[in-house]
């Protein structure tokens, strides 16, 4: 037989499905041919997934019975006029769509993967924009939080205002503390100057008849100067002086630095 003919049973052999003499010739041409031996390990691997993805079933009885009478009959009588280059060609055929289905199985295992890492992608930038609709919620209810209770002072029947001015360290600055004995405090302030990264302003209550300032909490001040801050619980039971000083970062129990803004409460 020629190479091409030789080359048409290495799927047969690889499923062992040739005859003695056929076996003997593709062995004998194989052994010498580097391109049918690779074929060969090709369809071998083919076969062995195909018989690896097929659940495994008995037989039924009566079909045992059956191959074992044809076994004891002999082997079946070639068909008529059958070739065996037509036999080679069935083979062949076979060998080819075996490859054809592992080809397309794993065509489809890679396209599966590509969604799954689509899936994925679009699962975390999902969920980082849901976290980042959580933050602002918590921001926006910080702020609603604190606007109501802005309103609440500014309209408690019992508020008293008090006129800040800018000292020596911030002559320009000024503010206004607006103070309810039932509702609470809260200061705006004007033409503050920056501050450095490890440097803070901290607002100070001090009570009428005594010296010792008690803080009321730091300010977040704008880049325009600017600052609104709400006096801490408990700070503004009794308001006689209100006063703003430069801390280190983190604030201090006590102040450290010179008033960059004050104001009394006016009998």
């Amino acid at each position: 037989m020629t190479h091409d003919e030789l080359r048409d049973l290495s799927g047969g052999y690889a499923l062992g499905a040739l005859s003695e003499a056929d076996r003997r010739a593709f062995e004998a041409h194989v052994a010498t041919c580097p391109e049918c031996t690779e074929e060969v390990r090709g369809f071998a691997a083919v076969a062995s997934g195909l018989a690896a993805s097929v659940p495994q079933v008995d037989p039924p009885a009566a079909l045992r019975d059956r191959v074992l009478r044809a076994a004891v009959a002999g082997p079946p009588r070639a068909i008529a006029g059958e070739a065996p280059s037509s036999r080679r060609g069935v083979f062949a055929f076979l060998s080819a769509a075996a490859a054809l289905v592992a080809l397309a199985l794993g065509l489809y295992a890679q396209s599966l993967q590509q969604r799954i890492r689509v899936l994925e992608e679009e699962l975390r930038l999902a969920s980082a924009r849901t976290a980042d609709v959580q933050r602002q919620l918590v921001q926006y209810k910080v702020a609603s939080d604190r606007a109501s209770e802005i309103r609440a002072i500014l309209a408690a029947p019992d508020l008293r205002r008090i006129d800040l001015a800018g000292q020596k360290a911030a002559p320009g600055a000024s503010g206004r503390a607006f103070w309810s004995p039932t509702h609470g405090l809260v200061v705006a302030f004007d033409s503050l100057p920056p501050t450095a990264a490890d440097r803070v302003y901290q607002l100070w209550v001090i009570p009428p008849g005594s010296t010792v300032p008690i803080s009321a909490g730091l300010l977040d001040l704008q880049p325009d100067g600017r600052a609104i801050a709400l006096g801490a619980p408990g700070s503004a039971a009794r308001v006689g002086t209100v006063a703003v000083t430069l801390e280190p970062a983190g604030g201090v129990p006590a102040p450290t630095g010179d008033m960059i803004v004050v104001g009394t409460l006016s009998n």
